[in-house]
C-alpha cells in the first residue's frame, strides 16, 4: 500500500510537469465535480533491413540511422511473415484521469489486455495496463487548501489540488478516482515501393 500511495503522491506532484509535455490536457468538472485528464502519446519507427530466420534476430534502422537487432521470441506470431523493408512501429500511450464519484466503497483494482495478430498476418500485439485506485474523501481543509482521502486499507493522505476552489465541488464521503494507463502497441508493417 505504501508503494502505491508513493506512486500516487508522485502522480499528483508530477501533473503539473505532465500537463505542460503531454499532447492533451482535459480539466474542468463533469456532472458539476472536478475532473483532470493528461496523456500522452509517442510513435518510434525503424526499416527492416535484415532478418536471421534461424536466429529469429531482426535487425532495424531508424530515421537517424541508429540500428538495432532484437531476437523475437516464441510469442511473437507470424514471424515469417517479417521481410526486409518492412516498417516495425511501436506506439506507447500514457493516460492519467482523476473524477470525482459518489460516496461508496475504496478500493484498487488492476486489469490487463493482449492483442495479437491472426494467423498470416504481419506481426502486431498490445498490452494495455490499467490501474484504478478509489480513495474515500474523509477531511476538507479549504484554509490549507487541502484534503484527506482514505484508501481501501484504512491508509490516510493529505493532497494538494491544482485548483483550490475544486474543494467547494467535493462533500465528505465522496470518492476520488484515479486511473492511470499504460498501453503499448506493435505494429509490422509492408511498405509500398516507391514509383
Amino acid at each position: 500500500m505504501k508503494k502505491l500511495l508513493v506512486l500516487i503522491g508522485l502522480m499528483l506532484v508530477a501533473l503539473p510537469a505532465v500537463a505542460g509535455a503531454a499532447e492533451e490536457v482535459k480539466s474542468g468538472t463533469k456532472e458539476g465535480k472536478p475532473y483532470f485528464e493528461a496523456s500522452e502519446k509517442t510513435t518510434e519507427q525503424a526499416t527492416v533491413i535484415k532478418v536471421e530466420k534461424a536466429s529469429r534476430l531482426v535487425t532495424m534502422r531508424d530515421d537517424l540511422g541508429d540500428t538495432l537487432s532484437i531476437k523475437a521470441g516464441d510469442e511473437v506470431k507470424n514471424f515469417a511473415q517479417i521481410k526486409v523493408g518492412d516498417v516495425v512501429k511501436v506506439t506507447y500511450t500514457e493516460e492519467l484521469t482523476i473524477h470525482v464519484e459518489a460516496a461508496g466503497a475504496p478500493e484498487m483494482t488492476s486489469e490487463k489486455t493482449t492483442e495479437a495478430a491472426k494467423p498470416g498476418e504481419k506481426p502486431a500485439a498490445s498490452v494495455t495496463e490499467r490501474t484504478k485506485y478509489k480513495a474515500t474523501i474523509t477531511a476538507i481543509d479549504k484554509k490549507s487548501g487541502t484534503a484527506t482521502l482514505k484508501s481501501y486499507d484504512g491508509e490516510e493522505f493529505v493532497i494538494t489540488p491544482l485548483h483550490p476552489e475544486n474543494l467547494d465541488k467535493v462533500k465528505l464521503g465522496e470518492l476520488v478516482v484515479f486511473t492511470h494507463t499504460q498501453a503499448v502497441a506493435m505494429s509490422v508493417e509492408k511498405v509500398a515501393k516507391k514509383k
